[in-house]
């Protein structure tokens, strides 16, 4: 389900809540669980967002394709001294 569905869902219930009076408290705990599935979903998205970055990264930092960068010392090429 996407966080807008959820969305939709808790304002469904939100609305059913202000127009059932007698089932109200049932309509806003119905709200409330969408609201905490959509925080739930959007948690989830940037900790898969933030992993697939840092594997991109790592994946980047270990390439033979990687530029050698003035000032990374750890990227230059150490010739031996000649005689």
């Amino acid at each position: 389900m996407s966080d807008n569905h959820c969305t939709r869902m808790e304002q469904h219930c939100l609305e059913r809540a202000r127009f059932e009076p007698r089932n109200r408290g049932k309509w806003i705990a119905q709200a409330e669980r969408w609201h905490e599935l959509a925080r739930a979903q959007n948690s989830w998205q940037l900790q898969k967002t933030l992993f697939n970055s840092r594997c991109r990264q790592a994946q980047w930092q270990h390439s033979p394709m990687r530029p050698i960068l003035p000032g990374n010392k750890a990227n230059r090429l150490t010739l031996p001294p000649e005689e």
